[in-house]
This record gives structure tokens, sequence and C-alpha cells, in this order.
């Protein structure tokens, strides 16, 4: 696979926003490079409304190993819906540097004081604790009567 900070040229591109997001079942799973921008979210939403509508839940894994900021108005855009809470979700995010965990964490706590509810994101070291931590969830929302169908990871089928 080319590296996707160079051009076929050899020339270097500006990568940013999300490299890659595709669905694994249930989970959206968005690769960040460089600053997330308002069409980032706005693709994002509408990809978790279908695993909604699919799952009555939506679950998310990021990659923020090479993330950076999120735009100003990715960020206004982002914390207005989250103060609607239009679906249970979960997300979790792996690979963050300093600049990206205090970023995530100013705007998840400044949602949640403006609207008395907590924002069901968690920041971990690796993959594996992020599939973890969203494997948890996952089996929450089925307990508690939230999930539309039963999702079976591939190789645990039954």
């Amino acid at each position: 696979m080319t590296n996707p900070m160079f051009a076929p040229s050899g020339q270097i591109r500006e990568v940013s926003g999300f490299e890659e997001l595709r669905v694994d079942g249930d989970v959206l799973f968005a690769r960040a490079i460089g600053a997330t921008t308002l069409e980032d979210v706005k693709r994002m939403f509408a990809i978790n409304q279908g695993l909604y509508e699919r799952y009555g839940y939506a679950l998310v894994l990021i990659d923020g190993a090479r993330a950076s900021t999120t735009t100003p108005d990715a960020r206004k855009y982002q914390s207005d819906l989250l103060r609607k809470r239009i679906f249970p979700s979960h997300t979790a995010i792996f690979g963050g540097g300093v600049l990206v965990r205090t970023t995530i964490s100013l705007m998840i706590r400044a949602t949640e004081l403006l609207t008395g509810t907590k924002i069901p994101v968690e920041m971990v070291a690796d993959e594996q604790t992020a599939r973890t931590v969203l494997a948890a969830a996952r089996e929450r929302f089925r307990v508690q009567g939230i999930a539309k169908q039963r999702f079976e990871p591939i190789g645990q089928m039954k």
C-alpha cells in the first residue's frame, strides 16, 4: 500500500481528516490524519445514524495516532449533535497524542457541563483495548434491551 502522505510523483501532499472510514459489522472504524473537518464529522454522524437504525446503537473505533485537532466549525457541529443525544453510542479512541487527547477531553467536558449528560468516549492506548471497550458497550446495550439485533463478531457465531 502506498503511503498516503506521498503523491505518486513522490511529492508530499497534505492529508487531513479521515483517511479511512469503514463499517465492520456494528462498528464504524475511522483513521484520523491531521485536522478533523466539518465534512468529516458530518460523514461520521451519517454513518452512525445508519448503524443506529440497523442495530439500535452505534460503536465507533478511532485510530488517532496521526490526528491533530478538530476545526472549530467541526467542534461546534459535533457539540450541537452530542447535546441532542440522538442515539445510544460508545466511542473508543486509541493512539492519540497529548494534543488529540486534550482537545477531545475539553470538548467532551464542555458538552457534559452544558447538557448534564455523560458522553460515552474512552481514550485508550491501543486498538485491542479499544475493541475490548466496544465489546463491553455492545454487551451493555444488549442487556439493556437497546440492541435491535444481536451482533456476533466473525469467529464467535454459534
